[in-house]
């Protein structure tokens, strides 16, 4: 039973492809598919896919590697090769990605229900799935490059969903640009790696840069390239994980995604788009372990969003704007634990984040809507283990914890910690305040993911309690005091803002202004000197013009003197032989006999001279 589980694991890429293919197969060829049906089979593929995925995870032996890869492109001697690579680390977060899928795909069957385009929506869905399982399961850099930019359009088409109303467009478009930036840096990493390796190595297989021999890669590069040379590298791969995973300076792009759905954000958010560079850093990470500043400036980074969004969320009045820079402010504290080595924290806090996020997205009201008095509770509950007071949030912040050595990072640890429980008290007082709460129990099966959302939160903080080592410390008592204390400001109405930070944080420090208007207005400036060069210099330039004139006037003669010529010559030929063509067909019996006899005398005399040259060939 363990192989054929470990053996067809690449079942967990196949079946939301394949659903995706039903799905939008059978529409374009307007066959009748049943929205109870699309349901199904979507809940049963994400179900399937983290059985698989879970199971593996039981069976495969600690450091076992399940490698199965095919060449897809060869240039001389180097081959690209796609396949499968799953290893533990592939398999927990495939295995969150799936779990989380399948509550918002849950969740989604009664929010999309009335909506016409649901089928798509659905569609989109499975292939989102299928594109970040391809990223986690690549067995190289070049595949994962692949599915990273699958990701990114995917993503795309999901915030932009309702794409004939301005705003969601508008976000989708500005998302997607942003991320460019992480893709171009990707890519750029993957191209002097691997044009390094293939020039300098005794290897070209590294080139590559298949995951198996990351280790040895790594090493081959900080020995033999220069120091300069490695730095930008693995700052390039930084790069991309930052804008990936929405950190400073690039967090401005999380924000516009918030136009989407309220399942699309608690699935970005959750396990998908944002994991991704938190998944790449630990894919990379002998990079990183050989060049100490590498890991400090991840660390620094990851701790510095940490601190920033959590004030720029403790300041926003609108609630999915608090989670966008609550996402951001968590994933720093991946970061953060990636960079000090704390490899199991950061994996453990992945998981955490992913069911409790999801959770907190779900249960916001929609729209204008009443807050349901149910939905508050389980917002709550989420808070308060996103806050690191209760289950796993509890279990995998105070892992991070545990692994501080520095002082000062144990301080803003502490203040992040505080600034959590802050906003997400604040945020919780504000909504209920605005949209009032209605005592009415929620959609069935809404409450169903609610529960199911709640027992994955469960399962994992019991996990780690047996697993791992954490004790409650610091950060528990600043996330206690804080909620005491916004408690205590709400009753009291004693809010204040503060007149330096409060436009600061509300504002987003103005990174996004900063994005928008003036590198903006810089590119405008460029290409209007551009244009005036073009129309001063290129198009007046006595020297230029005269060239291309020039160069006109050869190609005319070429056009007319030789394609038009052959065109000619291939005309007239084939009229020949039309015209020899009707004068063979006299009806003549005779006639046809000969001809016959002439095309298999000559058929047979090629033959026989090319057997005659053949025998010649191989016996000299």
């Amino acid at each position: 039973m363990a192989d054929l589980i470990l053996d067809n694991i690449y079942l967990v890429l196949l079946l939301p492809l394949w659903l995706f293919l039903i799905i939008m197969l059978g529409r374009f060829f307007s066959v009748y598919v049943n929205k109870g049906v699309i349901y199904i089979l979507t809940l049963l593929s994400s179900f399937l896919g983290a059985a698989l995925c879970g199971s593996a995870i039981w069976k495969l032996d600690s450091g076992r590697i399940l490698e199965n890869e095919i060449p897809f492109l060869k240039i001389d001697d180097f081959v690209i090769n796609i396949g499968i690579h799953a290893d533990r680390a592939a398999l927990i977060f495939a295995l969150v990605l799936f779990l989380a899928s399948f509550a918002v795909q849950l969740f989604s069957v009664s929010y999309m229900n009335d909506e016409k385009k649901s089928y798509r929506f659905f569609a989109l869905l499975n292939l989102f799935n299928f594109s970040m399982a391809g990223l986690l399961f690549s067995p190289n850099l070049f595949q994962t490059y692949f599915f990273w930019e699958l990701v990114s359009v995917i993503s795309y088409l999901l915030i932009g969903f309702e794409y004939s109303k301005k705003e969601k467009s508008d976000a989708s478009k500005k998302v997607f640009i942003i991320n460019r930036i992480g893709d171009t840096a990707l890519i750029s990493g993957i191209i002097l790696s691997s044009y390094f390796l293939y020039s300098y190595s005794g290897n070209v297989n590294f080139a590559s840069l298949s995951f198996v021999d990351m280790n040895v890669i790594s090493t081959l590069l900080h020995a033999y390239a220069p120091t300069a040379l490695y730095l930008v590298i693995c700052g390039l791969f930084i790069i991309a994980a930052a804008v990936k995973s929405a950190q400073f300076p690039f967090y401005t792009w999380l924000q516009d995604a918030m136009e989407a759905k309220l399942p699309v954000s608690a699935l970005l958010h959750s396990a998908t788009m944002v994991a991704a560079g938190v998944f790449i850093l630990l894919r990379l990470l002998p990079f990183f372990t050989l060049a100490g500043i590498t890991l400090k400036f991840i660390a620094f980074i990851g701790l510095l969003t940490a601190l920033i969004c959590s004030i720029c969320a403790s300041s926003q009045n609108h609630p999915k704007k608090v989670l966008a820079y609550s996402t951001s402010a968590q994933l720093g504290l991946m970061f953060f634990a990636i960079g000090v080595l704390n490899i199991k924290a950061a994996v453990a806090f992945f998981a955490a984040h992913a069911f409790i996020k999801t959770l907190l997205f779900t249960t916001l009201p929609d729209k204008e809507e009443c807050w349901n008095y149910w939905n508050f509770i389980f917002f709550l509950l989420g808070g308060l283990s996103l806050s690191g007071l209760f289950i796993s949030g509890m279990a995998a912040k105070e892992m991070i914890y545990y692994g501080i050595t520095n002082h000062v990072y144990s301080v803003i640890f502490c203040v992040v910690a505080f600034l959590t429980a802050f906003y997400i008290t604040r945020i919780a007082l504000v909504i209920s305040h605005e949209y009032g709460l209605i005592k009415q129990i929620p959609d069935k099966i809404k409450l169903i993911s609610y529960i199911l959302l709640i027992l994955m939160n469960i399962i994992l903080y019991w996990y780690l309690r047996e697993h791992c080592e954490y004790k409650v410390a610091e950060p528990f008592w600043s996330a206690l005091t804080s909620w005491i204390v916004v408690y205590i400001l709400y009753v009291k109405k004693a809010f204040r803002k503060v007149p330096v930070l409060y436009p600061l944080s509300y504002n987003g420090f103005y990174l996004d202004k900063f994005y928008t208007k003036t590198l903006v207005k810089l590119y405008d400036e460029f290409t209007n000197i551009l244009n005036v060069f073009e129309m001063n210099v290129f198009s007046n330039y006595k020297p230029v013009v005269a060239c291309s004139r020039f160069s006109v006037r050869i190609t005319g003669w070429v056009e007319k003197n030789i394609m038009e010529g052959c065109v000619k010559i291939i005309t007239y030929t084939f009229k020949r032989i039309s015209r020899l063509d009707m004068k063979a067909q006299s009806g003549n019996i005779q006639r046809y006999n000969a001809y016959a006899f002439i095309i298999v005398t000559l058929i047979l005399s090629c033959l026989i001279i090319a057997y005659i040259i053949m025998l010649s060939y191989i016996g000299g």
